[in-house]
């Protein structure tokens, strides 16, 4: 896994609601745009590495593997709809990859993950 998507889904993460998973629509449709723009932007998504990660980070079982085969679909060419959006802020990846970039300079991190970011 790329620090990219470890980045990303650490955003997703904190966007949603890990008591009930992706099962509210806005957590869905976040999850959904932040694959969708991953898989945009050449990143590999493996429903494997995914799921372990979110196991890893707070996300009950059954709902890490549901995000986790949900970031594959999309990586594999899996039409998506995805309504009221946008969802992240129209550079969101850019940003992340600042963050990344920050974190290995010891610099504090940008805010990153909401649609308002600079």
């Amino acid at each position: 896994m790329t620090p990219l998507v470890e980045k990303a889904l650490n955003a997703i993460t904190i966007g949603t609601n890990l008591s009930t998973g992706l099962s509210y629509p806005s957590d869905m449709l976040r999850a959904k745009e932040m694959f969708l723009r991953l898989h945009k932007a050449g990143e590999k998504l493996s429903a494997a590495e995914i799921s372990a990660w979110a196991k890893l980070n707070g996300w009950q079982a059954k709902d890490a593997d549901e995000l986790g085969a949900l970031g594959e679909r999309i990586c594999q060419g899996e039409k998506v709809k995805i309504s009221d959006g946008p969802w992240w802020n129209e550079n969101i990846l850019d940003l992340l990859m600042q963050n990344i970039a920050m974190t290995k300079n010891r610099r504090p991190a940008i805010d990153c993950f909401s649609r308002n970011a600079a």
